[in-house]
């Protein structure tokens, strides 16, 4: 992808970068995009409705730039619209699910624990939902230990699940300690009699550790030796902090022409001599440099709501009770100095774009920064939510004004830390202004209308 050069060790790469980078073709063309439980056309991605587009476009030919889109989800986002083929998956209470070592532990800090849930119903979860499709679509998917050849699942209940995954509880050695990291394929498994069954454990598996090993983990030898023994660690020495870096100084060499070997590209040498000090160090977000800093005064920055985990709880009729929209948190102060009420409309605008929304104020927010909560706001019709529903008609996304790409050596580049790729969700700088209770509607560029109305985004001409 076009910003892994410039951010080395991300070694996931960047997830908000993808649609632009398959539209480009960068680094190649694709023929199918597989989205599984990300909602990419809206709280996801930054610079929303251009990713929207992207979805949507075209190559000189009329053939979309992004032949073919699979979305797998539980609800109806608002990236399944845009998708060609749509896979069901379940909710956690209605799937058979694992929460182990490997992923969310829940171990205590006398010995490690991992457990099965059972699902409340009979629905298929994505490890069936998901190759099943491919099967019949003919894609081509194979997991080892979960699929035969062309993505057909041997997975088939509790049961199944707990003798095929490798992190399931109740999965055990001999010892009776499930060994998370080096489980041996299921082909080459003992048999379930000597596995034991789950149920027994109530679901629970918990291995307590010898009291030697419950301290100073860190450089604990009985511990680290134990840890890479069950495949925990792949070496025993000791965890430290490091405080200098010499991964860091390894690239930061490079770029400065020091060390034999592979040299970064011409361009991006003094971004690595940069930020690649081995030490820490305080910087400014890199938007700064490229923000008019007097003219959009405010840090915006999100949260995800404390009642809510991503958008699935915008189907629960009681929650939406208590909140079904976000307002932009404002120091009162800021916002009187605005001329914003308490409870009035205003716009929140940064050099990337514009959104209307409802401002509260909050003595709570320092009065250099304003926030709101993420992923309550909703295009309209999504989510199987009434026409003009609140989370479309008073809510509102952040996102609309935060861009994926900065300027760069005349070029464009990831707008990401330089060093791990994380996502500059929290550096856009904004200004508010008081807006009408009932503002007129807004065009985007190509006279595309607003799908937000009322409450509509509306980008600048330097989008």
């Amino acid at each position: 992808m076009r910003s892994r050069g410039s951010t080395p060790l991300s070694a996931h790469g960047m997830m908000h970068n993808v649609i632009t980078n398959a539209v480009r073709g960068d680094p190649y063309r694709i023929d199918t995009l597989l989205i599984f439980m990300a909602n990419m056309a809206w709280n996801s991605s930054m610079n929303t409705m251009a990713v929207r587009e992207m979805l949507n476009r075209k190559d000189g030919n009329g053939e979309h730039m992004i032949p073919f889109i699979v979305v797998c989800d539980a609800f109806q986002s608002e990236t399944v619209a845009f998708a060609d083929l749509v896979l069901p998956d379940t909710t956690y209470l209605e799937r058979h699910d694992v929460m182990s070592m490997l992923d969310r532990p829940i171990s205590e800090f006398d010995g490690p624990v991992d457990s099965v849930a059972r699902s409340g119903g009979a629905a298929d979860g994505p490890m069936q939902a998901v190759p099943r499709g491919a099967d019949r679509t003919r894609l081509s998917l194979e997991v080892p230990g979960l699929h035969h050849a062309r993505g057909c699942t041997q997975v088939q209940g509790l049961p199944g699940l707990r003798r095929q995954l490798p992190t399931a509880a109740g999965h055990r050695v001999p010892d009776g300690l499930a060994r998370q990291g080096r489980a041996e394929p299921p082909a080459r498994r003992a048999e379930p009699e000597a596995v034991g069954d789950v149920r027994e454990d109530d679901c629970v598996f918990q291995y307590h550790m010898p009291e030697a090993m419950h301290y100073m983990r860190n450089w604990n030898r009985e511990y680290l030796d134990f840890a890479k023994e069950k495949g925990w660690r792949q070496k025993n020495d000791p965890v430290q902090l490091a405080i200098y870096s010499d991964t860091l100084q390894s690239f930061r060499l490079a770029a400065q022409g020091k060390s034999a070997g592979r040299r970064p590209p011409e361009n991006l040498r003094e971004r690595i001599d940069t930020y690649f000090d081995p030490l820490p160090f305080w910087y400014a977000p890199l938007e700064e440099a490229a923000t008019d800093l007097a003219a959009y005064p405010l840090n915006a920055i999100t949260q995800r709501p404390m009642a809510m985990y991503h958008s699935w709880d915008s189907q629960n009729a009681w929650l939406r009770q208590i909140h079904s929209h976000n307002y932009l948190q404002v120091n009162p102060l800021t916002a009187q100095a605005a001329g914003i009420a308490d409870g009035g409309w205003c716009w929140v605008e940064s050099q990337w774009g514009r959104v209307r929304c409802m401002l509260r104020y909050s003595e709570a927010v320092e009065p250099g920064t304003v926030w709101t909560w993420n992923a309550i706001g909703k295009a309209d019709g999504a989510w199987q939510l009434a026409p003009g529903a609140d989370e479309a008609r008073k809510g509102f996304l952040l996102n609309h004004v935060i861009s994926e790409e900065l300027p760069f050596d005349g070029k464009t580049i990831s707008n990401s830390d330089p060093i791990t790729g994380q996502a500059g969700w929290y550096d856009v700088r904004v200004r508010i202004r008081p807006a009408a209770p009932r503002s007129p509607k807004r065009r985007f560029r190509r006279s595309r209308q607003c799908p937000l109305h009322p409450a509509c985004v509306e980008r600048s001409p330097a989008c």
